[in-house]
């Protein structure tokens, strides 16, 4: 179910910093977070759009090492995933940038989406300052996704 992400404005700016990092090569990583306000939402008729904070940014290793694409280096996904369930995170979205085109969803990202429900963020370094965009991806199409950046 899509729900409206909250966006810290530190993370966002450390997600760039890993894309600049690892220039020439796509980044990737996870962000994790809770779903706020689910016990009022189920009560609401209809229910509102869910809000979800992220509060942890995972980088991950792109064992591809590639422009071209990302691949998650399997201990870098492992060691996210348990430090995310020990601290009762949830993984809410996944980012990665392309290093030479739009923050667009490629046919590559569409056919390689092994997870649904996360939003997914992609962070195009062709532009300065980087811009970056939210999806909703499926096997075959894709559309915006809502997210605010917020300070804290």
């Amino acid at each position: 179910m899509p729900f409206r992400l909250l966006l810290p404005r530190r993370i966002y700016d450390e997600m760039l910093g890993q894309a600049l990092a690892e220039l020439p090569n796509e980044c990737c990583g996870l962000l994790a977070g809770r779903m706020e306000g689910e016990a009022d939402a189920a009560a609401a008729e209809p229910p509102p759009l869910r809000l979800a904070r992220v509060l942890r940014r995972y980088p991950l290793v792109n064992k591809k090492a590639s422009p071209a694409r990302y691949l998650s280096e399997e201990r870098s996904l492992i060691d996210a995933d348990r430090d995310a369930r020990q601290s009762n995170l949830e993984f809410l979205a996944i980012y990665h940038s392309h290093p030479t085109s739009e923050p667009v969803p490629s046919r590559t990202d569409l056919e390689e989406n092994y997870w649904d429900g996360v939003m997914h963020f992609i962070i195009s370094m062709k532009h300065v300052p980087p811009l970056m965009r939210g999806w909703w991806l499926s096997e075959t199409d894709y559309r915006p996704a809502d997210w605010q950046m917020i300070d804290l």
